[in-house]
C-alpha cells in the first residue's frame, strides 16, 4: 500500500508542524490587547484627534482674556502728502516711523465664550469616549482571533488523537487480516478512513497557521518574528445567560462609550443652538491704545538771525522808513522729544448692535437645530444597535451553551458507542463500512462540542464585554 507514505509526504510539506517563528515567544491576551493600544495606527490617529480637542478646548479658556497686539512702521513717503503729525502739506521724501499697542476685552457677545467653552468640554469629552470605543473595537477584534488560535489549536489536538486511534486500529485490522479473521477489504477501508483523517489534520494545521497570521496582521507584527499565545484556562460558566438581557442592557448603558459619545454630542448640539443665538446679542468690548511715532518733517523754533535793517514804507513826504529785519530759525526735531510729545492713549467702549445680516444668524439657528435632531438621532440609533448586539449575544450564548450541553452528551454517548463497535470489529462481528461510520461520528461529535465551547465562552465574554468587565480569559 502507498497511500499512507504519501500523505504523510503531502503532510511534511504542507505543514506538519507550526513554523518555528510562531513557537518560543509567547504572548497573553492582555500583552496583545496592551501592545495593540500602544502600536495600532487607528488609535495613533484617534489620539491626535484628541489632542486637536484638547487644543481647541485651551482656545475656548483664552477666548476670556484681554487681546493685546503691537506694531511697529517705518517708511518714506514720496510727492505731495499730508504730514500725520504736524498736518502740514509735503513734497518732499519724508521718513516717518509708527509705534502702537492696543487691547481689548469682550465684556459681554451674548455669553458666547461660555457656551463655546461649554461645547468645547463636551467635544473634548465626546472626542475620549470616541478612542475608547476605536480600542473596545480592535480588544474584541483581537480577541476574536485569540479565542479562533485556541480553538484551532484543540481542533488540531482533537484530530491528532483522531489519527492516533485510526493508526491503532490499522494495526490490530492488519493483525486480524493476516490471521485470517478479517478479509482485506476491512484493511482497504481503515486505511481510507486514515487518508481522510490525516487530511482533515493537514487542513487544521493550516487553519492554526491561517489563525496566527490573522492576528499578527491586526497587531502588525512581522509575521518572520517568533510569536505563540498562552493557553489560558478559559472558564465556562452560565453565569450570565439566566441574567436578563434588559438588566444587561441597562448596565451597558453605563459603561459603553460609544453611547456615551452619542450623548456628549447630543449636548454639544444643544450648546450650539445657545452658541448661534449669542450672535443675535449685542456685545460689548473695552479697548484701549497707546501709541507714538516720528517724522522728519516737524521742526522746532531754534531762535532768530538779524539780518539788518528792510524798508518797510514812506511818510507822507516820501521818506523811507527802515526797520531791523530778524528772521526765524527752524531745526528738526529731535527723535526723543518727538516720540515723548506724540505719544497718545485711547481708551473706550464699543457697543456693536447686530439689526441686519442678511438671515445669517437666523439660518446658522436652524442648521444647528437639525444637527441636534441628528445627534438625538444618532444617539437613539447608538442605544438600538446596543441592544439589539445584547440581545443577539444573549440568544446566540444560551444557543451556544444548550448546544454546547448536547454535543457533550452526544459525544459521550457516540464514544461509548464506539468503543462497543470496535470491540465487536475486533471480533470480526462488525463490517468495517459500520466501524468507519461509528468513528466519524465521534470525530464529528468531538469538533461540534469543540466549536459549540468556544462559541459559548466567546459569546459570553462579550456580554462581560458590554457590561463594562473588560475582556479576559
Amino acid at each position: 500500500m502507498q497511500t499512507k507514505p504519501v500523505l504523510f509526504i503531502i503532510l511534511f510539506i504542507f505543514g506538519i508542524a507550526i513554523p518555528p517563528a510562531f513557537t518560543q515567544t509567547t504572548w497573553s491576551l492582555q500583552d496583545c490587547i496592551e501592545y495593540a493600544m500602544k502600536h495600532n495606527i487607528e488609535v495613533k490617529l484617534q489620539y491626535l484627534n484628541e489632542q486637536d480637542a484638547e487644543n481647541s478646548l485651551q482656545q475656548s479658556y483664552a477666548n476670556f482674556l484681554p487681546s493685546l497686539n503691537a506694531s511697529f512702521q517705518h517708511g518714506y513717503s514720496f510727492g505731495r502728502s499730508v504730514d500725520p503729525f504736524t498736518n502740514d502739506f509735503s513734497t518732499e521724501r519724508i521718513m516717518r516711523q509708527n509705534t502702537n499697542a492696543s487691547s481689548s476685552v469682550v465684556l459681554f457677545s451674548g455669553f458666547q465664550n461660555v457656551n463655546y467653552l461649554r461645547y468645547q468640554l463636551l467635544s473634548n469629552t465626546a472626542m475620549r469616549y470616541d478612542t475608547e470605543k476605536l480600542q473596545n473595537d480592535i480588544i474584541l477584534t483581537i480577541a476574536a482571533a485569540y479565542m479562533q488560535i485556541l480553538y484551532s489549536e484543540d481542533f488540531v489536538e482533537t484530530a491528532l488523537q483522531q489519527n492516533e486511534v485510526i493508526e491503532q486500529q490499522l494495526e490490530r485490522t492488519r493483525a486480524l487480516y493476516e490471521g485470517g479473521t478479517l478479509p482485506r477489504g476491512s484493511v482497504l477501508e481503515i486505511e481510507a478512513r486514515l487518508a481522510e483523517e490525516e487530511l482533515n489534520l493537514i487542513t487544521a494545521r493550516n487553519n492554526l497557521r491561517m489563525a496566527y497570521l490573522e492576528l499578527i496582521q491586526i497587531l502588525d507584527l512581522d509575521p518572520a518574528d517568533e510569536f505563540a499565545i498562552e493557553r489560558p484556562e478559559a472558564e465556562m460558566t452560565d453565569r450570565l445567560v439566566m441574567e436578563d438581557p434588559g438588566s444587561v442592557f441597562e448596565k451597558a448603558l453605563q459603561v459603553q462609550p460609544s453611547v456615551k459619545s452619542a450623548n456628549s454630542r447630543v449636548l454639544m448640539a444643544e450648546k450650539q443652538i445657545s452658541l448661534e443665538r449669542g450672535r443675535l446679542s449685542p456685545s460689548l468690548v473695552l479697548e484701549g491704545n497707546i501709541g507714538t511715532g516720528y517724522s522728519e518733517a516737524s521742526t522746532q523754533f531754534a531762535g532768530t538771525v538779524d539780518t539788518g535793517e528792510k524798508q518797510i514804507g514812506y511818510l507822507e513826504d516820501q521818506t523811507p522808513v527802515f526797520a531791523q529785519n530778524f528772521e526765524t530759525i527752524f531745526e528738526r526735531k529731535p527723535y526723543r522729544d518727538q516720540i515723548r510729545d506724540n505719544f497718545s492713549q485711547y481708551v473706550g467702549l464699543s457697543l456693536r448692535v447686530p439689526i441686519f445680516n442678511r438671515w445669517e444668524v437666523r439660518t446658522r439657528i436652524q442648521q444647528s437645530r437639525v444637527e441636534l435632531d441628528r445627534a438625538q438621532n444618532q444617539y437613539d440609533l447608538t442605544r438600538n444597535n446596543l441592544n439589539k448586539a445584547i440581545q443577539q449575544a444573549h440568544a446566540d450564548a444560551l444557543a451556544a451553551f444548550q448546544k454546547y450541553q448536547a454535543t457533550e452528551k452526544s459525544l459521550d454517548a457516540f464514544t461509548e458507542s464506539f468503543n462497543y463497535t470496535r470491540q465487536r470489529f475486533d471480533l470480526g462481528m462488525v463490517s468495517s463500512v459500520e466501524f468507519n461510520e461509528s468513528q466519524t461520528r465521534v470525530a464529528r461529535a468531538e469538533r461540534e462540542a469543540l466549536q459549540a465551547k468556544y462559541d459559548f465562552i466567546f459569546k459570553m465574554k462579550i456580554m462581560e464585554f458590554y457590561m463594562g468587565e473588560g475582556f479576559n480569559l
